[in-house]
């Protein structure tokens, strides 16, 4: 027989449309796409391959962006959309339509696609609340607790987040960064090291047999983004203005150093400050800022660096910034783009998921 992720759909539309927003038919669907389309600024690859058999839909759904890949078996994207209609645009937290609204197109031409999805849209303030995953957790395990939305028209079901312990033995939490973790050791990362995720939540995970075990938690970006744009640091650095690529390194380089320990942080964030208000000041504050908190940060695991594989998952721009820290203390990390991850966690968890599993 052929499997799930091989087949096409023939069911009928008329099972496609057996509940909300389906209750419409296709053609006013259609048009209910078209008017709000309007006020949502999706975009589309364009470059759809119709040679490749899709296998799935997946999902990435966070509070202030949406993304989605139609995908075949090996994980590859045959067609891509990205919106900005996060978790907390959705009008009416209507999610089926929203979900309509960006990839109506697929769901028309293959209604029974399986669609697994992470990040936030599974948390309280998401389509349905999915239970954080307890312990040590793998690509089996995550399958096996994947909520299915039974209010939705399609075959839709959501990753868990993880709820493990930091390093001091503290609760910690992760929602979206799970899929990525699974998706690095399907795409053949080291299954035991140390794993570390920059963003507004930058975390680091120790990976054991590719399961994860713990989790540390760190509010980086998010107070980046704070301080940049709303503290005593604010005018500074708009009053600073363009400035050339060397004088942002050396004062990132110099927030990095003071960011190694001593004194409070709440003290070294004033001392940006009155560098600038005492002498020149670095010229770049916001990349001296950056500097601290990335330093601060990797200050607090590097006893946890010591004889691990490390690697980061993280986008270009901000994957510099880490590297460039991590070197600054002798190590040199590979680094695995977050999008391919997410795509390949996806994969490797729809794969086991049992009833898709059980249906090939």
């Amino acid at each position: 027989r052929a499997s799930v992720w091989e087949r096409l759909s023939t069911c009928r539309i008329s099972t496609y449309l057996r509940s909300s927003p389906a209750q419409k038919s296709l053609s006013q669907r259609m048009i209910l796409r078209s008017e709000l389309a309007m006020q949502h600024d999706k975009s589309s690859s364009g470059n759809l391959d119709v040679t490749k058999a899709p296998a799935m839909i997946g999902v990435d759904w966070g509070t202030s962006n949406f993304r989605a890949w139609l995908m075949d078996a090996s994980a590859q994207p045959i067609d891509t959309v990205t919106s900005p209609e996060g978790l907390l645009k959705v009008p009416d937290r209507d999610f089926a339509a929203a979900l309509d609204r960006a990839c109506g197109t697929w769901l028309d031409r293959w209604p029974s696609l399986p669609i697994l999805m992470c990040g936030m849209v599974g948390s309280r303030q998401g389509w349905q609340e999915a239970a954080y995953l307890k312990g040590n957790a793998g690509a089996a395990d995550l399958a096996q607790a994947t909520l299915r939305i039974t209010s939705s028209p399609w075959d839709v079901r959501i990753v868990p987040g993880v709820q493990s312990t930091s390093y001091d033995g503290s609760p910690d939490v992760m929602r979206g960064e799970e899929t990525q973790l699974v998706g690095a050791v399907a795409m053949g990362a080291p299954r035991d090291g140390l794993v570390c995720m920059p963003g507004t939540h930058s975390k680091w995970v120790e990976l054991r047999d590719g399961r994860i075990h713990a989790i540390t938690t760190f509010l980086t970006g998010e107070l980046f983004a704070l301080l940049r744009g709303n503290s005593i640091l604010t005018g500074l650095i708009e009053a600073e203005g363009e400035f050339a690529h060397d004088v942002g390194l050396q004062a990132f380089m110099s927030g990095l150093k003071m960011g190694k320990g001593g004194c409070a942080m709440t003290h070294k964030l004033f001392l940006i400050r009155a560098e600038a208000l005492t002498g020149p000041g670095s010229g770049a504050t916001a990349d001296m800022l950056s500097g601290l908190l990335i330093g601060s940060e990797i200050a607090t695991v590097q006893a946890e660096l010591i004889g691990k594989d490390i690697m980061l998952i993280a986008g270009a721009g901000i994957a510099d910034h880490y590297l460039t820290a991590l070197q600054h203390i002798g190590i040199v990390a590979p680094v695995i783009n977050g999008d391919e991850a997410c795509r390949a966690g996806l994969s490797a968890i729809a794969r086991k998921v049992p009833e898709w599993r059980m249906a090939a």
